[in-house]
């Protein structure tokens, strides 16, 4: 599939965008995508991600989710895009690596069965190089996550307009990110 027809990461599966074996994706669904502003992505907290940590996903799985959903998902769209390539073209030569980040804040938790919702701002791009800043949050059990962010906008997402009831869980600036060719890991 080649991604030059596409304008968004919704609708596409994380298991084909993201070069990561299928464990280690925290990524179900891209529910809000603007290749220029930012990506909105889901995750439902599975057994797999609390065993052994007290039935809380780990800080280091929320960084590592918001990764995914920015300087991995959200930098390789605009390569492919660019390339006129698909993910899987793209992944044949190029490996989306982090680098720094520079602040991390856990101000909750997400616990077994809860959903994290990502925020990722595009702060910076270029040369395959992408730098984010953004949030996770949590909705109320019963609320239709994917139903809000249909008409979702892009003023919306600028403003971090969420609904009140949202749990603000982690804050994440300055995560740097960059596409390597292979043959240099």
């Amino acid at each position: 599939m080649k991604t030059n027809n596409r304008s968004t990461l919704v609708g596409l599966s994380p298991h084909d965008v993201l070069p990561h074996g299928p464990s280690k994706v925290y990524i179900d669904a891209f529910l809000w995508h603007d290749p220029n502003i930012g990506v909105v992505a889901i995750y439902k907290v599975q057994e797999k991600d609390t065993h052994d940590h007290f039935g809380v996903l780990r800080g280091a799985d929320q960084i590592e989710a918001f990764g995914q959903a920015s300087v991995v998902a959200g930098n390789a769209f605009i390569s492919c895009v660019k390339k006129n390539i698909s993910f899987a073209e793209l992944y044949e030569k190029y490996n989306f690596v982090f680098m720094t980040i520079g602040e991390s804040i856990c101000k909750s938790f997400i616990k077994l069965g809860e959903t994290a919702i990502i925020h990722a701002h595009f702060d910076d791009y270029k040369f395959r190089q992408m730098t984010t800043s953004g949030k996770i949050f949590k909705a109320p059990k019963d609320f239709d996550i994917e139903q809000y962010y249909q008409n979702y906008n892009a003023n919306q997402f600028k403003d971090t307009e969420v609904p009140s009831d949202y749990v603000e869980v982690s804050e994440f600036k300055n995560l740097k990110g960059r596409g390597i060719k292979n043959t240099l890991i």
